[in-house]
């Protein structure tokens, strides 16, 4: 009747027919509705419980008589087992405890118990990983995102074929409510569908066929519906809301996969060698657009839905591609356009007010994606490229396939407004993301113990990509510093893991996203490209992306195809095996008899283990040794470069007459650390203080970066890198200055209960005037002179150097009072100084301008500058705000932790706070899509006493903290490593600060 129509029209969506329907239930945690509906009854099933759901059809019937004999069968039957059992006692020569299903495969992962799905039964598959004889080939998504309610509906048709004859397949669904499902075979007809299970723990479904099988090498269709509710989690199908230049709140639905939350948005098999095409149809109101990974090729109206007009998006169908790179978004935002020499049209998409700080990102990416397809020699195989700013993101960037999101700070420039750093930060980001279109899109890792095969390629290639853009940025030098040095940090820690490294849940997947799938994998391709060559290095890319092609690939198959464009001449596999399979890298020390020089080669750790060095040793099946390429030049001929193979051994080689000392490791394109004999290092320091430029600047950074790290791990004693640093005086260059500041500020905060902390103090600032006063206030000269300039007026506020504090204070109170503008490169050194050093009321004119300001760049630097302030009650009010989702946007509550951090009158106030929202915190960060380990690290790495070691330990040691357990573990092995450092070198620096400083007296 046309009443009937009419409800009907205003409750659901319209979507194709999916054979049989029944009622809709509400959405539920991980819930399964109405799954077997009994074709001989027209009786409605509201209120069958839940269990009922899964039994198989049939019914059972039969007299009174008779099921009163059985009932007393049954009762007698049981008297008899209890007498048996409280007679026998326990009995301990019987394995089992009951039938298991025969297809059931086992994996130990340490649950002790059998995985039991919702309704009771055991979960016929206990593997996290899913069976590999069902494969995916296209999927069909239909979905509904409703802004105003935040229930979604959907459906979902994924055609498989399977490999071999059996009666069920698993699949992936989490926070799912399966409305309807059917399975049909090639030639259409519906198969019974038995059991569909569900098992929370792994996020899994287990559908089995009653009659029948799925035969071997059959194609088959599988029909879903769902509904399930938009979160606010920054992860799988989520919403997110930004406020108009006008104050208006705004919503927008919006997605992120990676690793395993495509799951929560529609079922699949969420694995990444599982390919597929995907074909995307999406229902929003008319004032929003919906985006997908391809463009749209038809819309459509659709009717109404709760008095509002729907349309319906259809997108073309994509390639093959992996589920945890399917995007969609729906949204309001506008755009800008772009076509690539090969007229592939580039957009950006942001909110209204924000899109003219997006002409950057988008000149910059057509320039990329141009390079990258002459790089790589293969062409970007979508129609269109589309980036979007997306208020609330998690990550700085996911490279979903032809639909990249970033957080606005990674995407949007304002040339007036935004930092040199914060340039250079939107260019990385975009050319990493880029990169990953080729390598991670195009030829996917077979599992995620290869992530590093993703993550270590692009963050190498966008160095390439920004330096073909903007090569006056001298982005090779940087690389040193942001990836070699940053791996070589984590990588020191005995809590380290190999490049390439076993993972099963998510949570495992979750922590491997780190520097060493990141830096370290950057690292050694830089390394592989230095013995290779570059020729050999693209060829052998080319020929890796086109042979495996829309398909997946691991590590050894990278290998093969270098050593086949190398001829042969380098066995790539036996040489990077060493480098990828094992935790750590190699100590390299040097030792010299007359003209004969002996290397010798050791994994290097920052704090070895006490008594477990055989159970280290046996973790490797290398034995912790590597395939070293040792560059060197001496400083007779500092042109010459040499290259001498350590083929996981030592090595000895002759040097010409009347050398004085040797640098190897040249520009630190190898990923080990050299300790050179202490005669050379008076050499190589004598050197530095007559004429440092004998020495490239990446040369400089990468003594610094070693003689620094060698005192940290006792290899040295602390009177050399104190000898060395007296050069910096004269040190005029970017990432000498970077690299030196962060261990002169390290070695400043473990001092700081320390006799000679304000000897040391005093010593920082004597080598920060010269530079402080080169570099001024003027925000002029090149790329890397602004970015010098930011870091060294930085350190220089911290240590309270007047000759600073004093201009950014009158700075400070021009643009607070005067409205005076201050340029963007020097506005988080005035704002961190204004705060540090002012009242309550430069703190809230901060927070206000925070607030109110529509550049993400000028948010960012701003909070990490109000928890520079001294007073211990804003602090906490500030941490207090943290907790506000109105106040701070998830996403940057752990940079406003670390701020308050890095304060030293905020540490304790920040790690006080940790404990004591702890739970709050968890529920923000403790799902993964975030990450409890940079919370940790960033509060508790910086400790440096014993008493914190035990305290941190004592409050985590009954904690879940999910991805985060490596973290801490890595945290704590760092506080160690701190308080031995006091322990062993508090005392010599200080006896050297009174012998050889003297502008410094108690």
């Amino acid at each position: 009747m046309p009443g009937h129509s009419t409800r009907e029209s205003s409750e659901v969506i319209r979507m194709e027919p999916l054979g049989r329907t029944s009622s809709s239930r509400s959405p539920g945690q991980n819930g399964i509705a109405n799954t077997e509906v009994p074709e001989t009854s027209g009786d409605s099933n509201t209120g069958l419980h839940k269990r009922s759901l899964y039994e198989h059809n049939g019914v059972a019937v039969c007299s009174q008589k008779r099921a009163l004999c059985i009932a007393t069968v049954v009762l007698a039957i049981l008297f008899a087992i209890s007498l048996i059992i409280a007679f026998a006692g326990p009995q301990n020569d019987c394995p089992c405890a009951g039938e298991k299903p025969a297809n059931l495969e086992v994996e130990d992962d340490g649950a002790g118990a059998e995985p039991m799905a919702t309704n009771g039964e055991i979960f016929p598959w206990d593997n996290v990983r899913l069976p590999a004889f069902s494969h995916p080939t296209r999927y069909n998504i239909t979905i509904h995102p409703n802004l105003t309610t935040l229930e979604v509906k959907g459906q979902v048709t994924i055609e498989f074929y399977v490999d071999r004859e059996t009666n069920f397949i698993v699949f992936h669904s989490k926070n799912l409510t399966i409305t309807d499902r059917m399975v049909v075979n090639r030639k259409g007809h519906e198969m019974k569908i038995a059991k569909l299970l569900e098992y929370p723990r792994h996020q899994q479904l287990y559908l089995e066929v009653e009659e029948g099988k799925f035969r071997k090498r059959g194609n088959y269709t599988l029909h879903l519906r769902f509904i399930s509710k938009l979160t606010t989690e920054l992860e799988g199908f989520y919403l997110s809301s930004y406020k108009t230049a006008e104050g208006e709140n705004r919503y927008l639905a919006t997605t992120h996969f990676e690793p395993t939350y495509a799951r929560s948005a529609f079922p699949c098999f969420d694995e990444p060698q599982y390919k597929a095409k995907f074909k995307v149809s999406i229902f929003r109101d008319r004032f929003h657009i919906a985006l997908c990974n391809m463009p749209i090729v038809n819309t459509e109206d659709a009717g109404f839905y709760m008095g509002t007009g729907l349309l319906r998006d259809e997108f073309q169908e994509s390639v093959e591609m992996s589920t945890y790179l399917v995007a969609f978004v729906v949204c309001d935002f506008k755009r800008i356009s772009q076509l690539t020499s090969r007229n592939i049209s580039v957009s950006v998409y942001a909110a209204e007010s924000m899109l003219p700080q997006a002409q950057f990102a988008l000149t910059t990416a057509v320039r990329i994606m141009d390079y990258f397809e002459s790089f790589f020699g293969v062409n970007y195989p979508l129609p269109k490229q589309d980036l979007i700013a997306v208020p609330d993101f998690a990550a700085g960037a996911m490279e979903n396939w032809g639909l990249i999101s970033y957080r606005e700070a990674s995407i949007l420039y304002d040339p007036d407004e935004t930092s040199t750093a914060a340039h250079e930060w939107v260019a990385f980001i975009m050319a990493h993301e880029l990169a990953h279109q080729w390598f991670g899109n195009l030829v996917t890792m077979k599992w995620w113990n290869d992530l590093w095969l993703n993550e270590g390629a692009a963050s190498f290639f966008e160095y390439m990509g920004v330096n073909n853009v903007s090569p006056e940025w001298s982005t090779m030098d940087q690389f040193v510093l942001d990836k070699t040095q940053a791996g070589l940090r984590l990588d020191a820690l005995a809590t380290s893991h190999p490049i390439s490294v076993p993972v099963k849940d998510p949570a495992e997947i979750e922590a491997i996203f780190d520097s060493i799938s990141y830096a370290k994998g950057a690292s050694i391709f830089n390394m592989l490209q230095g013995f290779l060559g570059e020729d050999i290095l693209r060829s052998g890319l080319n020929e890796y992306l086109n042979v495996h092609a829309f398909g997946n690939a691991d590590t050894n198959d990278l290998w093969a195809v270098f050593s086949k464009h190398a001829n042969n001449s380098f066995d790539v596999k036996a040489i990077m095996d060493t480098w990828t399979q094992q935790t750590g890298f190699p100590l390299i020390t040097i030792n010299r008899e007359g003209r004969m020089v002996t290397a010798s080669q050791k994994r290097f750790l920052l704090y070895p283990l006490d008594n477990q060095t055989e159970t280290i040793q046996s973790k490797s099946g290398f034995n912790y040794k590597w395939y070293v390429p040792l560059t060197y030049y001496t400083d007779k001929d500092p042109e010459k470069v040499y290259t001498i193979w350590m083929n996981m051994s030592d090595v000895t080689f002759e040097l010409p007459e009347a050398v004085e000392f040797i640098k190897f490791n040249i520009n630190q394109t190898g990923f080990y650390r050299v300790s050179y004999p202490d005669d050379m290092w008076t050499s190589i320091i004598k050197t530095l203080m007559t004429n440092h430029r004998k020495f490239s600047a990446i040369d400089r950074a990468n003594l610094i970066d070693d003689v620094f790290t060698l005192c940290e791990a006792g290899e040295v004693n602390a009177t050399i890198p104190l000898r060395l640093s007296l050069y910096l005086m004269n040190e005029r260059d970017y990432v000498p200055w970077a690299t030196a500041l962060g261990y002169l500020h390290s070695w400043k905060q473990r001092l700081g209960e320390s006799a000679g902390y304000k000897r040391y103090t005093a010593f920082m600032k004597k080598l920060l005037g010269p530079i402080s006063r080169y570099v001024g206030w003027n925000d002029d000269g090149d790329h890397l002179t602004k970015l010098l300039r930011i870091a060294v007026l930085q350190s220089a506020v911290e240590l309270q150097l007047e000759d600073v504090v004093k201009p950014a204070k009158n700075l400070f109170e021009d643009w607070m009072l005067r409205g005076k503008k201050i340029p963007p490169n020097i506005r988080d050194v005035v704002y961190v100084a204004g705060i540090r050093f002012g009242s309550e009321k430069e703190w809230r004119h901060c927070w206000e301008t925070y607030k109110t300001t529509q550049i993400p760049s000028e948010k960012r630097i701003i909070l990490q500058a109000l928890g520079a302030t001294t007073d211990p009650w804003l602090l906490q009010r500030y941490l207090l705000k943290s907790l506000d989702r109105e106040s701070v946007r998830p996403q940057d509550v752990e940079s406003v932790i670390a701020a308050a951090a890095r304060n030293p009158e905020g540490q304790y106030i920040a790690w006080r706070h940790v404990k004591a929202y702890w739970p709050q915190l968890h529920t923000l960060f403790g799902n993964g899509s975030v990450g409890l380990g940079p919370l940790i690290s960033s509060v508790v790495s910086d400790f440096f006493t014993e008493y914190d070691h035990q305290e941190v330990t004592e409050f985590f040691k009954d904690m879940d903290v999910g991805s985060g357990e490596r973290t801490l573990e890595q945290s704590l092995e760092t506080i160690k490593m701190n308080v031995r450092w006091v322990s062993n070198n508090a005392d010599d620096v200080d006896e050297w600060l009174i012998d050889n400083f003297k502008d410094y007296r108690d």
